[in-house]
């Protein structure tokens, strides 16, 4: 069969036949607006196999794509029929248009059917034991808690992101680490680092101070004591000299011998004279009357000078105690030892923080550098993905956490593949092709959108048309120009 007919499809009434006598090369769908450009693109993706939306024609019953040995219904629910006798790329979800112009209003949207389709057309599916590896082993990976999935973009986007969380928490428990210790770590400005922080012997040292400030603290006070009785004594004894008038001990003495000696007289002459009885009897008892007062006044001296003697051997005394001075300086002694144990109690506080603080940085350290291989892991995700697509002119990147797609630029470099500042429509049908081609084999079918056509330079066609007769496909384009749908050639004309 040399051509390739559509049958009431969208706009088209009757059949539109593309004549592909010519062979391989580039085929150009021509017309005004509204003729059916895109939907003999779309008969044609249709008729390779893959999914598209066709409507049939207003009216119509039914409708068809046939040519390179298939017939594909439009509409119903019939099955197409025959084996196609060219080759083209092997996937029903997938086409080069979904490599091309996929559906998206952002990059990250249109490249993530790019991914997929690549994924699809390369044959990857989507193996978790691509990343054991990375993620240490099957056993960790299915620590990830990761859902199943087919699709092996939403694996590898689901990798990075479990490790991308990792990197979170372990960065916001560094952060936690780092808060707790930062506190933990401040040195008060009038503390003295380099004095001891040995509490117990510092408490020893103000214990110390503390007794024997005391100590003399009572030693003074038990010397006042002492100087004021001394001082009562020395009173009470001058009083007692200058009250008493009465004999003394030697005189009291003398007059009991006296008394002694006269009653004994006293009583020989009792004896001696009988006559005298009644007088002497009197004597003898004045004796007694006197005998018993000296005796008394005896008791009353030997009471009087006991006293006298007890308070002049107390007067005689010297009392020696502490100085107020003394004290004082083993008060100042007491405060400087105090002053010194407190700043130990400071010290010590501030060493214990530097090391609960050092806990804290160590597991900040730690933290962080597990957060910096979750993040590296992350970064490496894409790469496994992309090495697993085998692809030889596209690779996948991380943008902001989202897979993109990009290639190497021979003049700009590292590249991305979405027009939005990226390849123009003319380099990424280039790249896709080149990409593609080895999946193919010869003769080839590719349709290629509208809208990426149209935007090519009339050079980029031709060398298109040029690449396509030497890779033996066949490729179509469209682009809007006045008048009724047709389909030109280009190795054939370059008017329409």
């Amino acid at each position: 069969m040399s051509s390739i007919d559509v049958t009431a499809g969208g706009p088209i009434e009757g059949t539109f036949s593309i004549d592909t006598s010519p062979g391989p090369g580039v085929y150009e769908f021509r017309g005004a607006r509204g003729t059916g450009k895109t939907t003999c693109i779309s008969s044609i993706d249709w008729l390779t196999g893959h999914k598209v939306d066709i409507t049939l024609h207003d009216g119509a019953v039914s409708g068809k794509v046939e040519g390179f040995g298939v017939v594909a219904p439009i509409g119903g629910r019939k099955r197409r029929k025959g084996e196609l006798a060219v080759d083209t790329i092997d996937a029903e979800k997938f086409s080069i248009i979904d490599i091309l112009d996929p559906k998206g209003k952002t990059p990250e949207v249109r490249d993530a059917t790019r991914i997929k389709a690549v994924a699809v057309l390369s044959d990857v599916k989507a193996d978790p034991s691509l990343y054991y590896e990375l993620v240490g082993g099957q056993v960790e990976f299915d620590a990830l808690g990761l859902p199943p999935t087919s699709d092996p973009v939403v694996l590898a986007t689901r990798i990075k992101q479990a490790f991308d969380k990792q990197a979170c928490e372990k960065e916001n428990t560094a952060d936690a680490e780092a808060k707790h210790a930062a506190p933990l770590e401040l040195v008060p400005d009038d503390l003295d680092t380099s004095q001891s922080a040995d509490l117990e012997q510092l408490g020893s040292e103000r214990d110390q101070a503390r007794d024997e400030h005391q100590r003399l603290k009572d030693a003074r006070e038990h010397g006042l004591d002492k100087e004021r009785e001394i001082a009562n004594a020395k009173e009470r004894l001058a009083s007692l000299q200058s009250e008493y008038n009465g004999p003394t001990v030697e005189d009291a003495d003398t007059a009991r011998q006296a008394s002694i000696a006269k009653g004994t007289a006293a009583k020989a002459r009792v004896e001696e004279l009988e006559r005298e009885l009644t007088r002497a009897r009197a004597i003898v008892d004045t004796c007694k009357s006197e005998y018993t007062a000296a005796d008394q006044t005896l008791a009353a001296a030997k009471s009087h000078f006991a006293a006298i003697a007890d308070l002049e051997a107390l007067a005689s005394q010297t009392c020696e105690f502490p100085t107020e001075d003394q004290i004082a300086k083993l008060a100042e002694a007491v405060e400087v030892n105090t002053a010194a144990y407190n700043q130990g109690v400071r010290l010590r506080d501030v060493k214990q923080n530097q090391e609960k603080a050092l806990v804290h940085r160590n597991a900040e350290k730690a933290a962080a550098t597990a957060a910096e291989e979750a993040r590296n892991k992350a970064g490496q995700v894409f790469d496994i993905f992309s090495q697993s697509l085998n692809a030889k002119h596209l690779q996948i990147k991380s943008v902001d956490g989202n897979p993109r797609l990009f290639v190497e630029h021979p003049k700009r470099g590292t590249t991305a593949f979405d027009q939005v500042n990226g390849l123009s429509d003319g380099e990424r049908v280039d790249f896709a092709l080149r990409e593609l081609l080895p999946h193919i084999e010869s003769p080839g079918l590719l349709p290629i959108p509208q809208r990426v056509w149209q935007d090519l330079q009339p050079a980029d066609r031709k060398r298109l048309h040029a690449l396509a007769i030497d890779k033996n496909l066949y490729l179509f384009g469209a682009q809007v120009a006045d008048g009724e749908l047709r389909v030109v050639y280009l190795g054939a004309s370059q008017n329409g």
